[in-house]
């Protein structure tokens, strides 16, 4: 029995009434404007099946040119995606979505003939060979058996964010790539329902004219492929957005079993698949770059923001907001004595796409210059090793439109410098922690070197909140033509009183007594005269931008 993912339920949503709900990918482009989001059981699942709409989405409603975004846009109030296009497509491609398809399985390789191994290499969290997890404790007898609904999910998350390492060979290549996703932090602009998340994150597909960059007239995504991946792994460059979007990272077959007229899957093989040839800033779009900082004050090449542990996606919110600009650059790096010369051919900092084209959306007055929209990122971090997931990551930015639409200097040295004081305090907190135990001669190994102090576990996470207001209140300074450094000298006094409260606990939380004590409070008020010089070097700063320069007036 086959299972068609356009037309059976299987794609996790919440409605706009709170109740959630599985649908198809029809019912997902039919009817977008009546759910509020796409959630699914992991961050991984949620960005991996949102890629895939939005690759079904844009091979639908192409080409997508400026005038053809405005009218679907609108559509959201008007009965939702056009139904015409669907149902061609539908007609042209609907047996390229049976999942078991005896030719062509969906993202599967039917050439596979290895013997198929547990599904608990699907799904994450499972605990598979020699990968232990804390909570699962499946064994290598045991072969879990999945609704195809949920091996579906499974299917596309796999593609999009397996692990690295030894695979099942088919015939003699094992090592394989993590899937692309864990090489940066996946950016997804929400909107009030999925209609207007699914917009705002489709850019301009014309494949004829090599729209977006890197697209060709040979794009498509993995299910219109003329024919189904050989079994052997192979190494190419992208076609296009939307064969990237569908990435082939491995070679899947999945097996199954029919019970009482139920088709279950209850194995899977997986092998390598197809290696990305090339560097991924030539391709990826729901990305922010940046460019690190090197020893002898030098930059590096533009390389993917990705999420941090415990130090929130909130410090890039220049590579997450603003457009790139040189003449901040120049200004920074003259007010932070940094040299080298300035690379010609790059930005030093590079947004996501998207983000570009919803400045766009405003100048042409499709979307109100007042609008806080939410930037979702997710991430997935691996193992040492890299064949484990070590944890997953899902983080929100408020991305108000001004700030988008902002081209002044000032305003990328404001966030710059509420960013830094922040970055200072927190080093300043470790300081402390690591010289009062240097004084007593406890040597930090290399693993407690690399393990968070629990300082920073009580500063960094605290800090997502406070510097989420001083955006929203960034953004209204400019749009009503505010001061902009009021709402970053609120930000400035929240973070100073954090890490003054978080030194407080530090001295406070450990029985101490005679020299312990003593030494103790010494490293404290180190601390706070630390703590006072960089608020005023802070503020000093934001005063030199307390009103707009000439050319930016």
């Amino acid at each position: 029995m086959g299972f068609n993912l356009l037309t059976e339920p299987w794609l996790p949503v919440v409605r706009l009434d709170g109740v959630r709900q599985e649908i198809s990918l029809t019912q997902a482009l039919r009817n977008a404007a009546s759910y509020r989001r796409l959630v699914g059981s992991t961050p991984t699942m949620t960005a991996a099946l949102h890629r895939l709409l939005l690759a079904l989405a844009h091979r639908v409603y192409q080409p997508l040119d400026a005038a053809r975004w405005a009218q679907l846009w609108q559509a959201r109030t008007e009965g939702g995606l056009p139904e015409a296009e669907l149902a061609e497509y539908q007609d042209q491609f609907l047996g390229r979505f049976d999942l078991f398809d005896p030719h062509a399985p969906f993202f599967q390789c039917p050439a596979l003939d290895n013997p198929p191994g547990s599904t608990a290499k699907l799904v994450a969290g499972r605990a598979t060979g020699s990968n232990r997890t804390l909570f699962d404790h499946t064994t290598a007898d045991q072969r879990p058996v999945l609704p195809p609904a949920e091996a579906a999910r499974w299917l596309v998350t796999t593609q999009a964010y397996d692990t690295s390492g030894t695979k099942q060979p088919y015939r003699k290549a094992r090592t394989a790539e993590g899937g692309l996703g864990n090489r940066f932090g996946c950016v997804l602009v929400e909107g009030g329902c999925l209609h207007e998340t699914l917009l705002l994150n489709m850019q301009r597909y014309q494949p004829d004219d090599e729209l977006p960059a890197g697209t060709t007239g040979r794009d498509r995504p993995v299910w219109e492929a003329e024919q189904p991946p050989d079994p052997e792994p192979d190494a190419r460059a992208p076609l296009g957005w939307t064969d990237l979007l569908t990435w082939p990272s491995r070679r899947i077959l999945l097996s199954t079993t029919t019970a009482s007229g139920t088709t279950e899957v209850d194995g899977v093989v997986l092998t390598p698949g197809t290696r990305l040839e090339g560097d991924l800033v030539e391709w990826e779009a729901m990305a922010a770059y940046r460019r690190p900082w090197l020893k002898g004050g030098k930059q590096g090449e533009l390389r993917a923001v990705t999420l941090d542990e415990l130090r929130g996606v909130w410090r890039h919110s220049q590579e997450l907001l603003l457009s790139s600009d040189r003449r901040w650059w120049n200004t920074w790096r003259a007010s932070t004595r940094a040299k080298g010369p300035l690379p010609a051919q790059e930005p030093e900092r590079r947004r996501p796409a998207v983000l570009d084209h919803i400045a766009e959306l405003v100048e042409d007055g499709d979307i109100p210059e007042d609008t806080v929209y939410t930037l979702r990122v997710f991430g997935q971090q691996l193992g040492d090793q890299g064949g484990d997931t070590y944890t997953w990551y899902e983080e929100a930015v408020p991305a108000p439109v001004a700030l988008m639409r902002a081209e002044s200097a000032r305003v990328g040295y404001i966030i710059g410098y509420a960013v830094s004081l922040a970055n200072d305090l927190g080093e300043q907190l470790k300081l402390m922690e690591r010289q009062y135990a240097a004084d007593f001669h406890r040597e930090l190994t290399k693993e407690q070197e690399k393990k968070s102090s629990d300082l920073e576990i009580l500063y960094w996470p605290q800090l997502a909140q406070p510097f989420a207001t001083f955006l929203r209140e960034l953004g209204q300074a400019l749009l009503h033509g505010a001061s902009e450094t009021a709402p970053a000298e609120r930000w400035g006094q929240a973070v100073s009183e954090l890490a003054d409260r978080t030194a407080w606990q530090w001295l406070q939380g450990a029985p101490r007594r005679d020299r312990s004590l003593l030494t103790a409070s010494a490293h404290f008020d180190d601390f706070q005269l630390a703590r006072h010089k960089l608020h005023h070097i802070f503020r000093s700063g934001l005063a030199r931008y307390s009103a707009p320069p000439q050319e930016d007036a």
